[in-house]
C-alpha cells in the first residue's frame, strides 16, 4: 500500500502518465543520459587545466554544479534535460580567451560570470522563451535535423572516426567500441528492449575494459582552490566586452536550439511548445553564474540528454536520476575511468539517426521546409555551431517569406538581426 502511494506521488509530481512514461523508463533514461555524458566530469577539468585552472577545483565545479543544476531542471522545470559545461565554450575560453588574448584564468572566469549574470537577466525578462515561441515550424524541423547531425558528429568524434587516418582508424579500439555500441543498440531496439541505449553503453564499456581503454584517472588536489577566485577587474577593458558577448550568444541560442530540437516529436512538447522551458532556461543561466564562482566555464543544456530521451525519458524524474549520479561523482570519481568517452560513441550515433526528421515530416510542412532544413544541415556539418545553423535557417525562412510574399513578423526579424550580430561578433573578436 505504501509503495503504491509513493508511486502515485511520483506520478503526480512529474506527470508520468500524462506523458506516457513510467518510473522504470525514466530511471533508465536518466542513467543512460548520465553514462553518455559522464565523460564531461573528467574531460572538462582536463581542458580547463590547460588554461591554469586547478584540476581538482574544476572537477568539483563540474560535478557539483552540473548535478545541482540537472536536479533543478528535473524538480522545478520537470524536464529530462541535463546541464553541464559546454565543450565548445570551455575550449573557446582556454585556447582563445586565455591562450590567445592573454587573460588569466581568474579573469576568464570573471567574464564567464558576467555573461551568466546577463543571461539570468535576459531569461528573467522572458526574452529567451519568446525566441522559442517565435521560431517558425520549418526552422524547428531544421533544428531537429541539426541536433541529430550534431549528436552524430559527436559520436563519430568520440569514436575517433573524425580526423583519423583512414582506413586504419577503423581497426582502432574507439571505432570497434563505437561499432559494438551501435550494433547492440540497433539489435535491442529491433527486439523492443527499452534499455537498448543503456545496455549498448555497458557493452561498449566492457569491451573498453578488456581492451585496456580507460579514461585518465582523477588527479589529487584541492577541490575548492577556484572558489571565488574569479577576477571581475577585466570587465572594464574594451577587449573583454566582445568576449562576454560571444559567451552570452553561445549560451543564449545554444540551449534554446537543443531544448527545441531534442524535445521535438515527443510527449515532452504540447502543441509545439515545451512546458517548463522558461524554468529550464533560468536554471541553465544560474548554473553558468554558479559554475564561474566555483571554477568552471559556462553551463549549457547537454546534447547527450538525447540519449535518455531516445531511451524513453519524458519527465523531470530522468533529470533527477542523472543529477543524483552526477553528484555521486564527487565521491565515486575513480569509477568513471571504467566508462571512457568512447563507450558512448555508438549510443550517440544510434540516437543521432533516431533524432533525424522523417521524410514524411519534411513533406508535411511548407514547400520551403526541405530547403530550410537542407541549409541548416549543411551549416551544422561545416561549423558544428547550432547558433549559426539557426541563423541560416531563419535567413532561408525569410527568403521563402519574401518569395511567397508573406510577412515574417517583427519579432522574427528582431531575433534574426540579433543572432546575425552575435555570430558576426564571434568572427570579428
Amino acid at each position: 500500500m505504501t509503495q503504491v502511494r509513493l508511486h502515485d506521488r511520483v506520478d503526480r509530481a512529474f506527470g508520468l502518465r500524462e506523458r506516457g512514461s513510467t518510473v522504470r523508463v525514466e530511471v533508465l533514461g536518466g542513467v543512460s543520459t548520465f553514462l553518455a555524458m559522464s565523460y564531461i566530469v573528467l574531460v572538462n577539468p582536463a581542458v580547463l587545466a590547460e588554461g591554469g585552472v586547478p584540476w581538482a577545483a574544476a572537477f568539483t565545479a563540474t560535478a557539483l554544479v552540473a548535478g545541482l543544476a540537472t536536479l533543478a531542471v528535473g524538480l522545478w522545470a520537470r524536464l529530462p534535460f541535463a546541464v553541464a559545461p559546454g565543450m565548445e565554450i570551455n575550449a573557446l575560453v582556454v585556447f582563445s580567451v586565455i591562450g590567445t588574448r592573454g587573460f588569466s584564468w581568474q579573469q576568464a572566469l570573471g567574464l564567464v560570470f558576467c555573461s551568466g549574470v546577463l543571461m539570468v537577466a535576459v531569461t528573467a525578462l522572458g526574452w529567451r522563451a519568446r525566441v522559442v515561441e517565435a521560431i517558425p515550424a520549418d526552422v524547428r524541423t531544421g533544428l531537429v535535423a541539426c541536433v541529430g547531425i550534431f549528436i552524430g558528429v559527436v559520436g563519430l568524434t568520440v569514436g575517433g572516426l573524425v580526423g583519423g587516418d583512414w582506413p586504419g582508424v577503423l581497426a582502432s579500439p574507439g571505432a570497434i567500441a563505437l561499432g559494438i555500441g551501435f550494433g547492440v543498440a540497433c539489435l535491442l531496439r529491433a527486439l523492443k528492449v527499452r534499455a537498448a541505449v543503456l545496455v549498448a553503453i555497458a557493452a561498449a564499456a566492457v569491451y573498453c575494459a578488456l581492451a585496456g581503454v580507460r579514461a585518465d584517472p582523477p588527479k589529487a588536489g584541492e577541490g575548492t582552490a577556484a572558489l571565488f577566485a574569479l577576477d571581475l577587474g577585466a570587465v572594464v577593458e574594451p577587449a573583454a566586452w566582445g568576449v562576454v558577448l560571444v559567451l552570452f550568444a553561445l549560451d543564449f541560442f545554444g540551449s534554446v536550439a537543443k531544448m527545441v530540437g531534442l524535445s521535438a516529436n515527443t510527449a515532452i512538447q504540447r502543441d509545439g511548445e515545451v512546458p517548463g522551458i522558461r524554468r529550464a532556461l533560468q536554471v541553465d543561466s544560474l548554473a553558468t553564474v554558479g559554475g564561474a564562482v566555483v571554477g568552471s566555464t559556462s553551463f549549457v543544456t547537454f546534447v547527450e540528454s538525447g540519449v535518455g530521451i531516445r531511451a524513453g525519458a519524458r519527465t523531470g524524474l530522468a533529470a533527477v536520476t542523472t543529477g543524483v549520479l552526477l553528484l555521486a561523482c564527487l565521491v565515486l570519481a575513480p569509477v568513471l575511468t571504467w566508462i571512457p568517452a568512447v563507450a558512448a560513441g555508438g549510443a550517440l550515433l544510434y540516437v543521432a539517426l533516431g533524432t533525424l526528421p522523417k521524410p514524411a515530416e519534411l513533406r508535411g510542412r511548407s514547400p520551403a521546409t526541405p530547403v530550410v532544413v537542407g541549409v541548416m544541415a549543411v551549416v551544422t556539418l561545416l561549423t558544428s555551431a547550432l547558433d549559426q545553423a539557426l541563423l541560416a535557417g531563419l535567413l532561408a525562412h525569410l527568403v521563402a517569406c519574401a518569395v511567397g510574399r508573406r510577412g515574417p513578423g517583427a519579432t522574427l526579424l528582431v531575433i534574426t538581426a540579433l543572432l546575425a550580430v552575435s555570430v558576426a561578433v564571434q568572427y570579428w573578436t
